[in-house]
């Protein structure tokens, strides 16, 4: 149909499930210390998510500061309503302003 846009708000949907996974597997790696913890992400990326690992590194590097800050968001809530409310936190901060 013409004008319908179900299957775009499917996509949107898919690609924050995406990058919340992406994020909680950046913030495990940080507090495990591993050395390339956006490399890693992305191998989890692609694996679980089914991805070309090619298109994975893409997702996870052009979404780099969205992950950090996703990231920074789950280290710093005990809840789920605490994580909503930090991601609400980071979405009213500038951008210049924004965690790293």
């Amino acid at each position: 149909m013409a004008g319908d846009t179900s299957g775009d708000k499917i996509r949107v949907r898919e690609f924050k499930e995406q990058l919340v996974k992406a994020a909680r597997m950046y913030a495990m790696c940080q507090k495990a210390g591993v050395t390339e913890p956006l490399d890693v992400t992305a191998l989890a990326v692609a694996a679980f998510e089914d991805m070309p690992l090619k298109q994975a590194l893409v997702l996870v590097r052009s979404n780099e500061q969205n992950i950090k800050d996703l990231a920074w968001a789950f280290e710093n809530s005990g809840s789920a309503r605490e994580f909503e409310q930090r991601v609400k936190e980071i979405k009213n901060l500038p951008r210049e302003r924004q965690r790293r």
